[in-house]
């Protein structure tokens, strides 16, 4: 059966929000420094993912917003505009300018917090035709400060708006804006403890999203050592999550395998790092038929390699497979299943059937519907979002930590 080709190329829009208020001053040639790196020279990003994927040409656009605070008026809000109207530009210098330019003077925020929900919003809002039509998007925030309505509590009076955006933007339409825009959050943070319970709303919002199909998320990024604060989180209650992952290995993907086992590690890693480490994993690999290379490991035990085999693709006998792993699921865990493939089969109806069954045994006993996730592009496409996540945490995180200070808000 024919395949859908390799991409010859992949477009990727980056917006950056960048908080340019008085308390941003000492990281101000930090910002842009990082920034720099980021978008030039061998180490940048373009040079990384042509690198990894070497058949793509990669196009990267970029769109600049700097931001103070709500009550600095008509100075709140500075971005870049192109003379079509537009907010990405394809010129990697004259977003450079525009930041360097800036970022020169970071004046402005009359109280702790900072308008990081409207700068989300607005520039997820860009309306221009142009605006966020790339294949890929990203929006990286630099910051010092909580968002409005966030401040730890016992700051709660530096807020100038501790319970209403004067415009009522709430965290909930800043994470829509951007789900909207299928785009992920990167957020820099020079100030951890500072920013902390702004990040941990963006993410509780981003989880709950009923539009978030594609599991968009916040990245977090701390620009500075994060000073010894008393974590809010613990582990999740109630059950953990059987995991089965359904990986397609036919012919077709002989040259894509390794970017599935780094979605596959990828994954992992993220339940990992959200302290879920009570899950379980389970791994079916098919062709025309269909073989379980890994069941009910622990996170920590799950092997980090899988074997590959090749051949045709039937997914029938894969999805029957994978229910038969998630009804023997134990009874402390819930089952959810990521099915990857790069193609179609003639027998897709009859692979839907069984998870719907599936699903009407796990809603007769939970009242909640199957987990299923069903990623059907192309998968060079789904692995190149994984190592743009992983590239642009890498850059970031090469900042001289010695040479920055906290500012004086917190």
């Amino acid at each position: 059966m024919k395949k859908p080709p390799v991409p010859s190329s992949v477009h990727i829009d980056l917006a950056l929000a960048i908080d340019v208020t008085g308390s941003m001053a000492p990281y101000a040639q930090s910002t842009v420094s990082t920034i720099e790196n980021l978008l030039s020279g061998p180490s940048s990003l373009v040079s990384k993912l042509s690198t990894n994927f070497p058949e793509i040409d990669f196009q990267l656009r970029l769109g600049c917003l700097c931001f103070r605070d709500i009550d600095d008026g008509s100075g709140k809000f500075t971005e870049l505009v192109l003379s079509g109207g537009s907010h990405f530009t394809s010129h990697v210098s004259t977003a450079l300018n525009f930041v360097k330019r800036t970022c020169s003077a970071p004046s402005g925020g009359f109280d702790l917090a900072e308008d990081i929900i409207g700068a989300i919003h607005r520039s997820a809002n860009w309306q221009n035709g142009e605006d966020w039509t790339s294949d890929i998007k990203f929006m990286m925030l630099f910051s010092d400060a909580s968002a409005h309505g966030l401040l730890p509590a016992p700051l709660v009076n530096g807020d100038n708006y501790p319970t209403r955006h004067p415009e009522g933007l709430t965290t909930n339409d800043a994470v829509t804006s951007l789900v909207a825009r299928d785009a992920d959050l990167f957020f820099c943070s020079f100030n951890p403890a500072a920013t902390e319970r702004t990040e941990d709303e963006l993410s509780k919002y981003f989880k709950k999203h009923p539009d978030n199909v594609a599991e968009h998320s916040v990245v977090r990024i701390p620009m500075v050592p994060k000073e010894s604060v008393a974590s809010s989180s613990s582990a999740p209650s109630g059950h953990g999550r059987h995991i089965i992952f359904v990986l397609d290995e036919s012919g077709s993907m002989s040259c894509s395998w390794s970017g599935v086992v780094l979605a596959y590690n990828q994954y992992i890693a993220k339940r990992r790092q959200s302290q879920s480490e009570s899950d379980l994993v389970s791994v079916v690999q098919f062709d025309f038929g269909s073989r379980i290379t890994v069941q009910h490991a622990s996170l920590s035990s799950a092997p980090s390699n899988l074997p590959y085999s090749g051949g045709g693709t039937s997914f029938h006998p894969a999805a029957k497979t994978a229910c038969e792993l998630a009804r023997v699921t134990p009874s402390t865990h819930v089952p959810a299943i990521v099915f990857m493939s790069d193609g179609a089969a003639n027998d897709a109806d009859a692979a839907a059937h069984e998870f719907a069954l599936l699903n009407s045994n796990v809603y007769r006993s939970s009242r909640n519907h199957l987990e299923l996730h069903v990623i059907g592009e192309c998968i060079y496409v789904r692995c190149i979002v994984v190592k743009l996540r992983i590239v642009l945490a890498e850059a970031v995180a090469k900042l001289n930590y010695s040479k920055l200070h906290l500012p004086h808000k917190l």
